[in-house]
């Protein structure tokens, strides 16, 4: 009796059913972890008769058919997006979007969606799971990030000094009152890093020499700093508040120190500061100056798109690098490695290397990506294996019985 072996096949495959179910539940809590779903499709079927066409008097049969059980059709990975939980932790990493974390353990790369990293002794971002260096791209040393060369570890220099850096530009904005009288002056204070990133401040002040021009000098109180006379010594305006004098918007200075620091060359940058006629608007202030103090390293974040940012003591941030996502035409292809992994199969495509760009995918700091396993779902699911495997037991219960008839018949 056939009967019994169709059974047995639906036994076989439903305990398959089960296996898959109860794997999502037990992964209920994994990070990262994507549940499957497994689809059965009928055996051939034995053909008891093909069937036959419409005559002209009669009419067609159909063809007369018994299956002959059941197997797996297929068993689906589910990359739907899993909730993200807070964990407080900054280099708890989660993905919102398509792309995977690339690490790589030494003979070929490793895809997954766990994002939990941490720093191993040599400084370099690892899995903590799995102690995988994560991929991506270390930046010059500007903080440029060249996305077009090869995937590599990056290491994380906590405590890595930042070298100082002496200031040469200087950039300046505001208003001179042009209703200033001849002779009075409107002063601002500015600072400088020196070569060995000393701070120093200095007072620049504008007196008016006429109309539409004013005088400049620099002073200070600093005994290590001996100022030179700035060039030019006058600035002028036309008749609508525009500097005109000097034509390039920039007076430059120079200067000794008696630290030890190299001589100071700056130019001060005053293409933004006007001269209109209104009460309470001498307002001259720095916009930004390109020195810095010496640092160290202290902390990093990353950011949105990828970017680790290192942290410093002197309060400057720079760019170390960028992490690299992987995205496949089809990801459900992939095949699971353990331990959160998947590994490029024949239908999963090759792996196209993007960055996270804040809207495609975006990496989210202080978070990971919990399982998108719905248990309401896998206890129906549980539920239909189990009435699955007891029915078709029943029906080897049944054959069983009527093969024991059949053998009685003789008695």
């Amino acid at each position: 009796m056939s009967s019994i072996l169709t059974a047995a096949s639906a036994l076989r495959n439903h305990q398959s059913y089960m296996d898959v179910v109860a794997n999502n539940i037990a992964n209920m809590n994994t990070i990262g972890f994507k549940s499957s779903r497994l689809i059965f499709a009928d055996l051939l079927s034995r053909t008891l008769s093909p069937g036959a066409g419409p005559a002209e008097n009669n009419g067609g049969i159909n063809p007369r058919q018994i299956g002959l059980g059941v197997t797996l059709g297929s068993i689906t990975t589910l990359m739907t997006q899993g909730i993200l939980q807070n964990t407080g932790r900054p280099q708890d990493l989660a993905i919102t979007g398509a792309g995977f974390f690339v690490y790589h353990d030494g003979f070929q790369p490793i895809y997954s969606r766990d994002g939990a990293l941490g720093v191993d002794a040599q400084g370099y971002l690892v899995s903590l799971n799995t102690g995988l260096r994560i991929q991506g791209w270390e930046a010059a040393e500007d903080g440029t990030v060249n996305t077009a060369e090869p995937l590599g570890g990056i290491q994380i220099p906590i405590g890595a000094p930042m070298a100082a850096v002496a200031t040469t530009v200087i950039q300046m904005a505001g208003n001179l009152n042009a209703s200033t009288p001849d002779g009075e002056s409107i002063a601002t204070t500015a600072q400088f890093y020196d070569s060995l990133g000393a701070l120093h401040t200095f007072t620049l002040t504008f007196t008016k020499s006429g109309a539409n021009a004013w005088s400049v000098s620099l002073d200070t109180d600093d005994a290590t700093v001996n100022l030179g006379a700035p060039q030019p010594a006058t600035v002028r305006f036309d008749e609508n508040g525009q500097l005109v004098d000097p034509p390039d918007g920039q007076i430059t200075f120079a200067g000794t120190l008696t630290n030890g620091a190299a001589d100071v060359n700056i130019t001060l940058e005053i293409g933004k500061i006007g001269q209109l006629e209104s009460s309470g608007m001498d307002n001259l202030y720095v916009v930004d100056q390109n020195g810095r103090a010496a640092g160290q390293m202290m902390d990093f974040s990353i950011n949105e798109t990828g970017e680790i940012v290192a942290v410093y003591t002197n309060g400057l941030r720079r760019v170390l690098g960028q992490l690299a996502l992987a995205e496949f035409a089809n990801p459900s292809g992939l095949t699971k490695s353990g331990q959160n992994g998947y590994l490029q199969s024949a239908n999963s495509g090759d792996p196209q290397i993007v960055t996270a760009d804040g809207s495609r995918n975006v990496i989210s700091a202080g978070f990971l990506e919990m399982s998108n396993v719905d248990l309401t779902l896998e206890f129906s699911e549980m539920i239909r294996a189990q009435r699955g495997f007891q029915a078709n037991s029943r029906v080897v219960t049944t054959s069983d019985a009527m093969i024991e008839e059949l053998v009685n018949l003789v008695r």
